[in-house]
């Protein structure tokens, strides 16, 4: 089975079966190849277990918006838009400019929508207005908060395409890192307290992610 191999200073060995089937060791430095070879061939079939549960690549034939599915249109003419009953594409894109077409749509909306949901929740929070968010092209998790002052915050702008519960988990999430900056126990309590039902929106978030996989968003080369 091929894999690459990284040693770093951790003290486990770990497997990571990417998006696009690849797999990836995570071995201690200090830790023979024979071994590394050995607890792969161990767990291969969990291996393959996971490359199969990949979500068929299906590309674009519908676009996400706020929970809702979209159809999509190709027409001549050369802009990028959304009517409020369909999406529209200038003709001849391939499945990689569809998705870079719409990046830009939903980082645009974005924007503004989720400064207002930020806002609306850190104040319910109780919290300091964070700086305005940022809308990025993250493909492997949908927010982050970090940076200088530790609450600058970040979102996917395919959050966008999921619905309002997720967004609203999401936001939340983040915000709950200003004050905890770790998963523990007090961090899950805190989010929590404001969204109970946090587990069945990760599932949601898992669900959407499948079918954001099959669209392509996850690889746009």
């Amino acid at each position: 089975m091929t894999h690459t191999v990284i040693y770093s200073d951790r003290k486990t060995i770990g497997i990571q079966v990417k998006r696009d089937g690849s797999v990836t060791v995570h071995a201690p430095k200090g830790m023979s190849r024979a071994e590394v070879e050995r607890f792969v061939s161990s767990h291969s079939g969990w291996i393959e277990k996971k490359r199969a549960d990949r979500p068929e690549r299906t590309g674009i034939n519908c676009v996400y918006y706020l929970g809702e599915k979209f159809d999509l249109c190709e027409t001549d003419d050369k802009k990028v838009g959304f009517d409020g009953e369909k999406f529209i594409l200038p003709k001849g894109l391939d499945n990689a400019e569809k998705i870079n077409a719409l990046s830009v749509f939903f980082k645009s909306v974005g924007k503004k929508y989720m400064a207002e949901k930020t806002f609306l929740w850190a104040s319910k929070m109780k919290l300091p207005l964070p700086p305005i968010p940022k809308m990025t092209g993250a493909k492997t998790r949908w927010g982050s908060c970090g940076g200088k002052g530790g609450n600058r915050i970040n979102y996917a702008y395919m959050l966008m395409m999921t619905d309002e519960e997720c967004i609203d988990y999401v936001t939340v999430h983040e915000l709950s890192h200003i004050i905890c900056k770790n998963h523990n126990e007090k961090f899950y309590a805190l989010v929590s307290q404001y969204v109970p039902d946090y587990k069945q929106r990760e599932a949601k978030l898992r669900e959407y992610e499948k079918i954001f996989t099959a669209q392509g968003f996850y690889d746009t080369k």
